[in-house]
């Protein structure tokens, strides 16, 4: 079927997907409100086995249970589609920020970042099944519950699923001018640590050393390390010391994130802020530096770039064009790029203000980027070789 068939039949589908959007952005599910979370994964379950899947639970612990959703084929290829059910919100957010439509938005916690992404996949699968597409051998979809703070409890279930596909893509929002993203810097979480030694600030301040100064003069150097240019970022972005205004402070601390484009600039990035905080400036005090990398870059391949191009053509073929483009936030992708498996993000609908008040999604996507979706995976399959196409 092509891609223009696929928007005929997608976009009559519009007012239930919209109806199903709503009632997805209405739940509270940031990421540490379990019962929240699982409540969505019940709704997506269910949504994925009316479609004829075969859906396996995978317990989050503390955190949300991750579902991995399968459909077996009659060809060769291995696809696999990433999205994630919780968002960044706190209770009672989706009570305070309804969903709402307002022209051409549809607005809502989660509407874009992610829920209208899972919904545009399953709409996408059921446009290849009403088509009667079966060249592959297996496409599974992974809906995984801790996205928004770094996949702790799945990123080792999307590597082990991940693993010889050949695809994954991975349904985070298109961006807000409808690019796709075929690149991502890796990134990594940090805490600096100084310790001084208290003293009476009008008293005997020459007896203090002071954690909060060396924590001013470690803040200068760590953001010298900087290179916008380069797509290297090293951000503190929260400092905390001392105890009252009248004493020296013995103790600081700051959380610092850390990005870059190659593996090779983050580890370089890494040992400079290590051999900083190893030559602390301040007489009498020490530094301890922990933290680790999150997400290794997503790094743009040729393989990535064919994915790319298959993704270009299926848009295209359904009536629109998209650019791809690379950006400095982390989503799922990075870890199954960083296996080399071939990788492909911001698939989802166009939307924007995610993780705000302002979050929507752009009703007028939804039908046209699911169909460019369909087109992609029937692309990816079908140059995998096999059979089983529909006529």
């Amino acid at each position: 079927m092509p891609e223009s068939s696929f928007v005929a039949y997608l976009t009559p589908q519009l007012p239930e997907l919209l109806a199903e959007l709503a009632a997805l952005s209405a739940m509270d599910c940031g990421t540490y409100d379990k019962g929240g979370v699982d409540a969505v994964g019940r709704q997506i379950r269910a949504k994925a086995e009316a479609r004829g899947a075969a859906v396996e639970t995978f317990a989050g612990g503390e955190l949300g249970d991750s579902l991995v959703a399968t459909w077996r084929g009659t060809g060769t290829a291995r696809v696999l589609l990433v999205g994630h059910l919780d968002t960044v919100y706190p209770p009672e957010w989706p009570t305070d920020h309804p969903f709402t439509i307002q022209g051409d938005r549809a607005l809502g916690p989660g509407t874009a970042d992610m829920k209208g992404g899972l919904l545009t996949g399953l709409y996408a699968l059921d446009a290849l099944r009403t088509a009667g597409f079966t060249n592959f051998a297996e496409i599974a979809f992974v809906f995984n519950s801790d996205e928004e703070i770094g996949s702790p409890s799945s990123t080792a279930l999307i590597r082990r699923i991940a693993e010889g596909r050949d695809a994954v893509l991975v349904l985070e929002p298109g961006r807000a001018n409808g690019n796709i993203v075929s690149a991502r810097k890796g990134m990594g979480t940090f805490e600096l640590r100084i310790t001084g030694q208290a003293a009476h600030a009008g008293v005997d301040p020459e007896k203090g050393h002071s954690a909060i100064l060396e924590m001013a003069h470690q803040t200068v150097a760590f953001h010298a390390l900087n290179n916008l240019p380069g797509g290297i970022t090293v951000n503190v972005g929260v400092v905390n010391g001392g105890t009252r205004g009248n004493v020296v402070a013995a103790e600081a601390t700051a959380k610092i994130d850390v990005r870059a484009r190659t593996p090779e600039d983050l580890e370089t990035t890494i040992a400079a802020m290590q051999r900083l905080a190893a030559a602390p400036t301040v007489a009498g005090t020490t530094a301890a530096l922990t933290g680790a990398v999150g997400h290794q870059p997503m790094a743009r391949t040729e393989a990535i770039a064919r994915l790319a191009a298959l993704c270009q053509e299926a848009a295209r073929a359904a009536g629109f064009t998209v650019e791809e483009t690379a950006t400095g936030g982390g989503s799922d992708g990075n870890t199954t790029a960083a296996m080399g498996v071939p990788t492909l993000d911001g698939l989802g609908p166009v939307g924007g203000g995610a993780h705000s008040p302002d979050e929507y999604l752009e009703i007028s996507s939804l039908a046209p980027r699911a169909a460019m979706l369909a087109g992609l995976i029937e692309r990816v399959c079908n140059e995998k070789g096999g059979t089983g196409s529909a006529p």
